[in-house]
Parts: C-alpha cells; sequence; structure tokens
C-alpha cells in the first residue's frame, strides 16, 4: 500500500511541477493574446491596448495569474477564451471526444499489429522473418506520424479516392462515416508505435520462451503453439503493459500534428489554433490536459502492474 501512496503523491507532484513549466513557457513566448486578435488593425494606440490587457487580466504579476488560473482550475472553472470569450471547459469538451477516439484506435490498431508480428519474430529470433519483421519497425520508426499522413493521403485519398482526406464524422452521425474518418489518422499514428510496442514484446517474450517453465511445458509435451499463447505470451504481456502506458502518452502527443493534417477536430488542432492565436488561456488547459491523461494512464498501468504481478510487489515493498 505504501507503493500506492507514492506513486499517487509523485503523480500530482509530476503534475503540479508541469503546471508551472506550462504557464512559464507559454508567458515566455513572444507576443500576448492581445497583439495577436488586433494584429494589422489599425487605430489601436497603446493606452487602448494597455485597456485591452487589464480587461483580460494580463496586467497582473504572473504569479497571481498562475494562482488565479490553479485555483479556478480546482473550482472547475479554466476561465474564457480570450478570443471568442466562449468557456475553456466548453471548447476543451467539444475537442476531447475526437482525440480520444482517435487515441483508442490508434493504441488498439498497435497492439493488434504488434502482437502476432512479436510472436512470429520471437519463435525464431535472427531468423528470416525476425529479420523482416525488424526491419519493417525500423521503417516504421523512422517515419514521422505527419509524414506517414501525408503519405497515406497521396495514397489512399487522392489516388484510390477510398477515403476522406480531410474532417471528422461523429459516431452519432454515422458509424461507418466515423471509421473512414478515423482510419488515416489513427493509421499514421500507429505506424510509429507499433514497432515500439513489437520489439518490447518480442524481448520479452524471447526471455519467457527461454524461461525454465515454458521447457518445462515443452519437455511434458505441450504443443509449440500453446507454449508460445499460452504459457510465454500471458507473462510476457505484463511487463509489456509498462510500455503501453507510455504507447499511450506517444500517441496523444502524436496526435497535435496528425489532427491537424487530417483537419481533425480534436484537441491537437485546438491546441495548434490557440498557439497560432497566443490563447494562453485554452492553450495551457489542453497542454495539461494531455499531461494529466498521460500521467493518469502510467500511474493505472504501473498500479495494474503492481497489482497483477506478485515479482513487482515484492521488489517494490
Amino acid at each position: 500500500m505504501r507503493y500506492v501512496v507514492r506513486r499517487v503523491l509523485i503523480s500530482a507532484g509530476m503534475l503540479a511541477g508541469l503546471s508551472v513549466v506550462i504557464f512559464a513557457v507559454l508567458r515566455a513566448l513572444p507576443g500576448d493574446p492581445v497583439t495577436a486578435r488586433l494584429g494589422a488593425a489599425q487605430g489601436f494606440d497603446q493606452a487602448a491596448i494597455d485597456r485591452l490587457r487589464a480587461a483580460a487580466g494580463l496586467d497582473r504579476p504572473l504569479v497571481t495569474q498562475y494562482l488565479a488560473w490553479v485555483s479556478g482550475m480546482l473550482r472547475g472553472d479554466l476561465g474564457d477564451s480570450y478570443f471568442n470569450r466562449m468557456p475553456v471547459s466548453d471548447l476543451i469538451a467539444a475537442r476531447l471526444g475526437p482525440t480520444l477516439e482517435l487515441t483508442v484506435l490508434a493504441v488498439a490498431l498497435s497492439v493488434a499489429v504488434a502482437t502476432p508480428a512479436a510472436i512470429a519474430a520471437a519463435v525464431r529470433p535472427d531468423g528470416w522473418a525476425d529479420r523482416l519483421i525488424g526491419a519493417l519497425a525500423s521503417a516504421g520508426m523512422a517515419f514521422p506520424p505527419f509524414v506517414a499522413g501525408i503519405l497515406l493521403i497521396l495514397a489512399f485519398s487522392v489516388t484510390l479516392r477510398w477515403l476522406p482526406a480531410r474532417g471528422f464524422v461523429p459516431l452519432s452521425e454515422s458509424v461507418g462515416g466515423n471509421l473512414a474518418s478515423l482510419a488515416l489518422p489513427a493509421v499514421s499514428l500507429s505506424a510509429v508505435a507499433a514497432p515500439l510496442v513489437l520489439r518490447y514484446l518480442r524481448g520479452e517474450l524471447i526471455t519467457a520462451l527461454a524461461s525454465a517453465y515454458a521447457r518445462t511445458a515443452e519437455g511434458k509435451g505441450a504443443p509449440r503453439r500453446v507454449v508460445v499463447v499460452r504459457h510465454a505470451l500471458r507473462n510476457a504481456a505484463l511487463p509489456s503493459l509498462t510500455m503501453l502506458g507510455l504507447i499511450v502518452g506517444y500517441t496523444l502527443g502524436g496526435s497535435v500534428i496528425v489532427e491537424y493534417t487530417f483537419g481533425f477536430s480534436g484537441l491537437g488542432s485546438l491546441s495548434v489554433e490557440s498557439a497560432f492565436q497566443r490563447d494562453y488561456a485554452v492553450l495551457q488547459s489542453v497542454v495539461l490536459l494531455v499531461s494529466a491523461l498521460f500521467i493518469g494512464v502510467s500511474l493505472a498501468v504501473d498500479l495494474a502492474v503492481w497489482a497483477l504481478d506478485p515479482r513487482t510487489r515484492s521488489r517494490r515493498a
């Protein structure tokens, strides 16, 4: 139980530290929401600009602004957008669903592709299948997700015209349209995430297949398929959960550029739009939310491994 309490406190501390870093980095960027909103508009002297900054609360000391932001979050109030004056919580709520859908689909696709490939590579290490899968995995890891997205658009949207190149269709409007709009962004993200899962799972499988319990099962006449799936894969999957938590965070981070590439109305595109507009109120809340999701998933995975694996409990007791 001490491990659980310590892990929760560490996660809370990381989140608090990240809120300071996010706030400080955004305030260090050149420009502010007022100058970004005015742009090239004429007729605004310095006194008018100062009044707009004061109305937005940007003339207050940074410490006061930070404490106001944090105390508002604790009350469930993320403030209003500097640009359209809409509540930030409403803007995030409208974009959160598509990003979560995309992340879940991309992670599921990564696991579905990586698991059989890792098994095929691990049953004969250094064989032709292992080398071929390793080469494909290296090629996949070399592609940034947005490059994979552009290539997929050229192939399946421009040339074959099978799938839409941009936009998001809500699940409530059309199941088929929803899956079609998610397909290319999810494949773009999983093309990079799947090799990471594959490499980690392959290593764990090779270790499991060389262990005493796997050799004992084979010695008792268990079919190779049963040894691999029932014994080795079950034991290798548990340590791989840690990597899966990292993949979720990686996919959430990668969705920022992928969503913008595909004109996808999720948190990633909202953060890019807010960055261009210097809309601190929206951007800092979106970045902190994505960070909180990553920390929360990592915490859940660590606690799941701790609860399911007696070896982990004994090491961390």
